[in-house]
């Protein structure tokens, strides 16, 4: 408590410190997958127009916003096995969202950032951002085209399968993304395409004994190229067939092995109602990651992107999700890992303006050419307090554990976090 308090003189200070965290892969999943549009909904899904924010309306468009203050405690802000240190941080995190309100066509921005600063390890505070444009050409029914452009940096923390051993600061990355969807719908047939360009950018961090970790040899260009079939056998039935290939493009070469090579991924299934409270969807297929460098073994297996949404009640929602991708690795000698990963959420409605939120998920990265298998854990408690239209209060404590085995560990650890925001907004 006594560092929670301190994190919130900080903030009435007004210091500030960028943070968007990762735990999960630094390029995304491609075409979004939505299941069905029915009267059902989840307990976070469900609007409530009377305590929902209204925006401020300017000239064509819709603004929202809004600034986030947190004030957090940590008990191993390093994630050290032994030898733990705690700290307090504060968070500032300012945005603001602006979409057209036209009857055809759509424009929407939003400007973003995060700012972390810790009480006692400055080593620790975090600068992100993340702006972008993105619009939306509607042709004819629910055929349209859509462009993008996104630019931000995210930190890869130490809960991350990508993060150093033993480094103090985590890892910023700043990404700018470009991408060109097509959608083509007819009666009960959809299909769409998508073009995606991705730069990441590492910037090198700090060991915890002070030495720099070189992180350059993780750049690269990503061009993934999607495409997916979607059938409409009934309002809540579809089936769907989507591949992606990735092209990757390292900007150091001799670093220990160049790890430029391409990728694909090809998964079919279906989205369905298993029964009138159980939403469900289903792809299954396979993956592989092809690597340049002579003698680098190839990674394949299994690809699964999973989702079932059990509505009790209009009240409380179970949702579970499970996916499993390659990723490359940010560790020396491994040119990447099998990452799978399980989650289950459970939200419930208490009152019409407070959500109770409880989470679990684990992941187990298998490491390629090197012994060491990971495995990351978390669970959290949090709740969405909405006292007004403009404030929303949101208690939250989470515990993570990381584990490794094998010849070539990574770091173990535990830590506790709690933390209290607030959300002010229009």
């Amino acid at each position: 408590m006594s560092r929670l308090l301190a994190a919130a003189s900080l903030l009435a200070a007004g210091a500030s410190a960028a943070q968007a965290q990762t735990t999960r892969s630094v390029l995304d999943t491609g075409i979004p997958f939505d299941l069905p549009q029915t009267d059902r909904v989840t307990v976070l899904q469900r609007p409530h127009p009377e305590i929902d924010a209204l925006g401020v309306h300017a000239g064509a468009f819709l603004v929202f916003p809004q600034i986030e203050l947190a004030a957090n405690a940590t008990n191993n802000v390093f994630g050290a096995t032994t030898d733990t240190d705690s700290d307090a941080f504060a968070t500032v995190a300012p945005r603001i969202d602006a979409r057209s309100d036209w009857s055809r066509h759509q424009l929407s921005a939003h400007a973003r950032g995060t700012f972390r600063r810790y009480l006692d390890y400055s080593i620790k505070n975090e600068n992100g951002y993340d702006i972008g444009v993105e619009s939306r050409l509607d042709i004819f029914g629910e055929s349209n085209v859509r462009a993008a452009v996104n630019a931000d940096r995210i930190y890869i923390t130490q809960l991350s399968g990508d993060f150093p051993r033993f480094a103090a600061a985590s890892v910023p990355l700043d990404r700018q993304v470009a991408s060109l969807r097509g959608t083509a719908a007819f009666n009960r047939l959809q299909l769409i395409g998508d073009v995606n360009v991705t730069r990441l950018d590492y910037s090198d961090t700090r060991a915890l004994d002070g030495t720099l970790i070189d992180q350059d040899y993780l750049d690269r260009t990503a061009t993934r190229l999607t495409a997916r079939a979607e059938y409409n056998i009934s309002p809540v039935t579809s089936l769907f067939v989507q591949g992606i290939y990735t092209l990757h493009d390292y900007k150091v070469v001799n670093f220990d092995f160049d790890r430029s090579g391409d990728e694909l991924r090809v998964i079919g299934g279906a989205a369905f109602d298993l029964t009138p409270l159980i939403r469900t969807r289903l792809g299954v297929g396979y993956l592989t990651r092809h690597y340049d460098t002579t003698g680098v073994g190839n990674l394949s297996g299994l690809a699964l992107d999973a989702q079932v949404d059990y509505l009790i009640t209009e009240l409380t929602t179970i949702s579970l999700t499970a996916r499993r991708d390659v990723r490359d690795a940010i560790i020396v000698g491994s040119p990447g890992y099998v990452a799978t990963r399980l989650t289950a959420e459970v939200d419930h409605e208490l009152l019409r303006n407070l959500i109770l939120i409880g989470r679990a998920d684990m992941e187990k990265d298998d490491f390629s050419r090197i012994d060491r298998n990971d495995t990351l854990f978390h669970v959290g408690a949090s709740a969405l307090y909405t006292l007004n239209r403009s404030m929303v209060l949101t208690p939250s404590i989470d515990y993570s554990n990381r584990d490794s085995s094998g010849a070539q560990i990574g770091q173990r650890f535990n830590e506790v976090r709690a933390g209290l925001s607030l959300t002010l907004r229009r």
